[in-house]
């Protein structure tokens, strides 16, 4: 009784130091679809080349979801801040829809307010249990200087 006592706390102490902290970002690496990108107005769009998305939750308790090139050289970002509808866990649900408060063009910029936008993030199970990101689309669109911005990011994890 003692021996599987102690196994099953074993398991549980290795199980906790291995599954990753309900705070620390999730970074996923995959291949950016090429209609990614950003329109100004009716312009052409400007193709945003992106490797990698990093998913955090703010101070504000919101969701931030950042892609990148991590080969890139020029540092730039696309980003959407909003909040996720339902279940708040990551992957709590196999498919969770997150409403785009916010757009970033730039690290460190300031937001542009979207007027509308959605992130769609597809799961294979609950994060802290093992599931894993398996693609993400973000839109969003909004108004800065009189400018229509329209902004789209596609990953597909590897």
């Amino acid at each position: 009784m003692k021996a599987i006592l102690g196994i099953a706390l074993s398991l549980c102490v290795f199980s906790s130091v291995h599954a990753q902290a309900p705070d620390e970002p999730i970074v996923i690496n995959g291949t950016c679809d090429p209609k990614s990108g950003v329109t100004i107005d009716n312009g052409d769009p400007s193709r945003f080349a992106c490797d990698s998305a990093v998913i955090a939750r703010t101070e504000r308790g919101t969701v931030l979801i950042q892609f990148t090139d991590k080969s890139g050289d020029d540092g730039r970002i696309l980003g959407f801040a909003g909040t996720i509808e339902g279940k708040q866990g990551f992957g709590a649900d196999l498919m969770q829809m997150m409403a785009v408060e916010r757009i970033y063009l730039a690290s460190g910029d300031n937001p542009i307010p979207a007027s509308a936008g959605t992130c769609i993030m597809n799961w294979t199970g609950l994060q802290r249990t093992g599931g894993r990101l398996t693609s993400i689309l973000c839109g969003g669109r909004g108004q800065v200087e009189n400018s229509d911005i329209r902004a789209m990011a596609v990953l597909q994890a590897q």
